[in-house]
């Protein structure tokens, strides 16, 4: 048995699919069961008194409604209908099928908030709901079973049985925790009878866009892509391979979540969304799942990991995609709620995110927005282009950063303990300290020395093999440039084109794949047309061997995804020089975006307006 096939509790003619309300697996399997049971009739767990609206509500779907109410004390009532609620996926098959469908629920005033622990849906995925449903059973305290809900599952019983002799298959929908209550009182021969509140007013709406992102129990990503594999189902509900894709896996959809969403951030904000972006964030969210006992994170989750992982403005594109529901139509023009949360679902969390944003008020961010396919950018010569100051500033600030961060590595690794004598140098080791008790003494840390400063740096983002694998490469453009100042180094580096992305009258923008800085500045030729960088294998080598070779101190500081070969760290030794590798994925990804992408300036008359076009 796998999560494809349906799960139902027969009795007599009556087929019952317990359910957990508001989650995309159980309206799944409602669907399943209807398709394999093919039932001449349909009865579910809501309000009796409300049926006419319930119906409407469900002749609506894929469009969002809700069923508005109040209670004797005036509260407001909310049944929110969305695909993802199984109830109403019942009521939809029927209304789509031309079947009778029947809420067949007592309607009760002032029903008590009831939190009861379920497993997570997700489990049905893997083990069916027919094993899901009996660990619940298993598990369930039977002694906590509020009065009203046996009035409830009494008056459901009766109604089950008067349609049991009207109808030859009854598909009942109705929820895990009633179901074998419901099914044992059908046995009944006599039911009493229940007073029902009487509601002054039941009507149908519909919810705003800002508050269908913020009130659906599941959000518009997941009831969308539930939407549409749920078409394909019953469009192929004949052909069995196709039915494979369905019930729809969330941990797959989160996946094309966060894909999607890093091609919507690299859009608006140029940053990269490298691989090991998806492969954390994945990692993050089942732990983060798992440490609240569940097996799928929630939204909240989601956005959090997606601000931890990346930056806020990548958790901002996974919460606009994630929350959109492209149905919502309002074809009918209903009345329009703007509901919160807490209105319907109690209290919850704030999520806030702080977006890299320009100043309203300042009037140097007030870029300018043109038509870039009127700007060229033709340098009369390869002499005449030059870098964007500001950008200059970064990338030699970040380059001290890693000469510093190069020289404190060597520093604790070369880090000792030794016993207490006359000064507590870098403080009291408690470990050493602890383990030599017996011994009465005191042994504190003694901070090691580099055996000199850094003279190079290089970071290489992208190994780039393409040409290597035969296959195009992504950053063709090679260069070196010469300091302008003593303040600047030299650099060398690998690059997209710099006629690719022209954002400006002469200004094009661009994308390190790797870099190398060597210092003082002026000293450098063009390593990539020197052929003693002939046998090194990548341009990140070319990099690295110019770095070692170039450098006046006896550190090079290399970040990378992967530490460099030995034959480098040999070539480094023989000239009395060591690398310091600095994995990649211990720099901040925020820095490293603003890092990576830099703008070409075809003259330095272009350094006047560069601003106007640089966001």
């Amino acid at each position: 048995m796998n999560g494809g096939e349906a799960f139902f509790i027969q009795k007599g003619n009556v087929f019952a699919v317990p359910i957990s309300h508001y989650n995309m697996e159980m309206a799944a399997q409602v669907l399943l069961a209807f398709n394999e049971i093919k039932p001449d009739c349909i009865a579910v767990e809501l309000p009796e008194t409300m049926q006419l609206q319930m119906l409407h509500a469900a002749s609506r779907l894929p469009d969002l409604s809700v069923v508005l109410t109040y209670e004797q004390n005036g509260t407001a009532l909310y049944y929110m209908v969305e695909p993802c609620e199984a109830s109403f996926e019942a009521l939809r098959c029927a209304l789509e099928a031309q079947l009778p469908a029947f809420c067949i629920d007592l309607d009760v005033d002032d029903y008590p908030k009831i939190f009861e622990p379920l497993p997570d849906p997700y489990a049905i995925q893997r083990i069916t709901l027919k094993n899901y449903y009996e660990l619940y059973e298993k598990s369930r305290n039977p002694l906590f079973h509020p009065e009203v809900d046996k009035e409830r599952e009494l008056h459901m019983a009766k109604r089950l049985k008067e349609l049991s002799f009207s109808y030859e298959r009854i598909l009942f929908v109705g929820g895990m925790a009633h179901m074998q209550h419901v099914l044992k009182m059908m046995d009944h021969t006599a039911f009493p009878t229940f007073q029902i509140p009487q509601r002054e007013s039941v009507q149908v709406c519909t919810l705003t866009e800002e508050s269908a992102r913020e009130v659906m129990a599941e959000c518009g990503w997941i009831s969308q892509e539930y939407e549409n594999l749920r078409s394909e189902f019953k469009e192929n509900a004949e052909r069995e391979s196709l039915q494979l894709a369905f019930p729809p896996d969330r941990q797959k959809l989160f996946y094309q979540l966060f894909k999607t969403a890093a091609a919507n951030y690299k859009q608006t904000t140029g940053n990269a969304f490298h691989g090991y972006h998806l492969r954390t964030l994945m990692k993050f969210v089942r732990n983060y799942a798992l440490i609240k006992n569940q097996l799928m994170p929630n939204l909240f989750q989601i956005l959090n990991a997606a601000k931890g992982c990346v930056d806020h403005n990548y958790a901002y594109e996974v919460w606009v995609l994630a929350t959109e529901y492209l149905h919502r139509r309002n074809i009918d023009s209903l009345p329009e709620l703007s509901l919160k949360i807490e209105d319907v679902w109690g209290p919850s969390k704030l999520i806030r995110f702080h977006m890299k944003l320009p100043s309203r008020k300042n009037p140097f961010f007030n870029r300018k927005r043109k038509d870039r396919s009127t700007f060229k950018f033709e340098p009369p010569s390869p002499f005449s282009i030059c870098s964007h100051t500001p950008e200059d500033v970064l990338v030699e600030n970040f380059g001290e950063f890693l000469k510093k961060k190069g020289k404190q590595i060597l520093s604790d690794e070369a880090a000792r303990t030794q016993p207490f004598s006359s000064s507590l140098e870098e403080g009291i080791d408690a470990k050493e300290t602890i383990r030599h008790w017996h011994e009465h003494k005191i042994f504190v840390k003694v901070k090691g020395k580099p055996p000199g400063g850094v003279g190079s740096v290089v970071v290489i983002f992208d190994e780039d093999l393409g040409s290597e694998n035969h296959e195009k490469e992504k950053y063709p453009w090679r260069t070196t440039w010469l300091g302008e100042h003593a303040q600047e180094s030299d650099m060398a580096f690998y690059a997209t084109p710099m006629t690719e992305n022209v954002v400006g009258p002469g200004i094009s923008r661009c994308e390190y794949g790797g870099f190398m800085m060597s210092y003082p500045p002026r000293r450098m030729h063009d390593v990539w047309t020197d052929s003693d960088y002939s046998e090194c294998r990548s341009k990140s080598e070319v990099l690295l061997m110019a770095a070692i070779d170039y450098a006046t101190q006896p550190l090079i500081t290399y970040v990378a995804s992967k530490p460099p070969r030995s034959f480098l760290k040999n070539f480094a030794k023989r000239y009395g020089k060591k690398v310091v590798y600095l994995p990649y994925g211990q720099l901040s990804p925020v820095t490293l975006n603003k890092i990576r992408v830099f703008h070409v300036l075809s003259g330095q008359n272009k350094r006047d307006i560069a601003g106007e076009y640089i966001f």
